[in-house]
């Protein structure tokens, strides 16, 4: 799971890292109220989109203001637009929200050289490390190929922990050399590590890192990757909780709990939704989906354990696609029966008012001919299938139809 800039800065902040003042807003008028209090501190203020992608300062998503006329301009651009950086598709992310925070260059008490740090996980040497380079900020991708040499790697034994002979060792690597300013990193990275190890992180990424004139660490800014494997420790994320906003969405990627059972649901750019039982029959399906000219609107696992209810809101999230034109239903029944599939997607399907959506579905297993009555009964607009060969012939016919 990504985190957004400020919720990174909140992780910080909760071990005693210290970070720019700053404060995340979600309206033009809340931004420039933040900015009152801000320009308390400094002359001038950086204006931060907060979305999921990097290189955010070439694409315009970080801008200078010296005025709260500047604010009000700079954050009323933002909020709406829709962000291209080398990191996003071609259609960018939506701003809805930014954050404001102290600029720390109008000091003079700043040092210009920036560095890089991050600590992340190698699969390969099943040990955790800390990448660091003396050139950071927003070239690091040119400069890390131009002076590959210069991208130092220290290697975390992950049950030992950080020692103190490899924090000094990465201060003096970055140039950091009088005693009291590598005291001072080497409390920075180990509060670092802690922080890595207690979010479950896959990864933490400052970028860049400085070094002030009173020997102070600052993370100018951070990314912060969580282990979705571990979101189950739900309380550790207290104090990075997203402000919820109302309004009609679907989720882009997300785990639902249902009776303490999950099922995955990952959106999609398609028109073909599907719901699946299992995760390898879910892939086959999507990649039998592309095969025929179709295009997958959402990865759909119920799997092996779902019950009525968990089959109706799964169901429902491929409902309220608006750009779904038909839906597949691939189920193996084994553990789940095939009436228990049938149920649900009957009751989600009027429950939506008889939307008229082609259903394409083939149900194998327990309860077979049972679901298929159920179905029946139903008048659903439903087309059957007993192999992905006949369902791929399907969804071509269909598609030519809507096309």
């Amino acid at each position: 799971m990504n985190l957004y800039e400020y919720q990174g800065r909140k992780i910080l902040e909760y071990f005693s890292i210290d970070v720019p003042n700053g404060k995340v807003a979600y309206s033009v008028e809340e931004a420039v109220e933040i900015a009152k209090t801000l320009f308390k501190i400094k002359k001038s203020l950086i204006i931060k989109a907060q979305i999921h992608a990097g290189g955010r300062g070439k694409s315009g998503g970080i801008k200078k203001a010296e005025t709260l006329k500047d604010v009000y301009e700079i954050s009323k651009e933002m909020f709406g637009k829709s962000l291209i950086t080398k990191q996003t598709n071609k259609e960018g992310i939506i701003i809805n929200k930014i954050l404001l925070v102290e600029d720390i260059y109008t000091s003079n008490s700043i040092n210009s050289e920036e560095h890089y740090l991050s600590i992340l996980f190698s699969r390969d040497e099943e040990k955790n490390i800390v990448l660091y380079s003396r050139k950071g900020g927003i070239n690091i991708e040119k400069s890390s190929k131009q002076d590959s040499h210069k991208i130092y790697k220290e290697k975390i034994d992950p049950i030992l922990g950080i020692q103190l002979f490899q924090s000094r060792k990465i201060g003096y690597n970055l140039g950091i050399k009088n005693n009291e300013s590598i005291k001072k990193f080497q409390k920075f990275v180990l509060s670092l590590y802690n922080a890595y190890k207690f979010c479950d992180a896959l990864l933490i990424e400052i970028n860049p890192l400085v070094k002030t004139y009173d020997n102070k660490i600052i993370p100018l800014d951070v990314k912060i990757i969580l282990d979705d494997n571990a979101l189950f420790r739900s309380k550790k994320y207290s104090f990075v909780e997203e402000k919820k906003h109302s309004g009609n969405f679907i989720k882009k990627e997300c785990t639902f709990d249902k009776d303490n059972k999950k099922f995955n649901f990952i959106k999609l750019k398609g028109n073909v939704g599907c719901m699946v039982n299992g995760a390898g029959l879910a892939m086959a399906t999507m990649d039998m989906i592309k095969f025929c000219g179709g295009e997958p609107a959402n990865f759909l696992d119920i799997g092996g354990t779902a019950n009525k209810k968990r089959v109706e809101d799964s169901f429902s999230l491929i409902l309220d696609d608006k750009f779904v034109k038909i839906i597949l239903i691939n189920i193996f029944g084994g553990i789940v029966r095939c009436d228990t599939v049938a149920e649900g997607v009957i009751n989600s399907y009027f429950k939506r008012n008889y939307v008229k959506i082609p259903i394409i579905i083939r149900l194998q297993g327990t309860n077979e001919k049972y679901a298929k009555d159920i179905l029946k009964k139903s008048s659903l607009p439903i087309y059957y299938t007993n192999s992905l060969k006949e369902i791929s012939n399907k969804i071509k016919k269909i598609l030519v139809t809507i096309k």
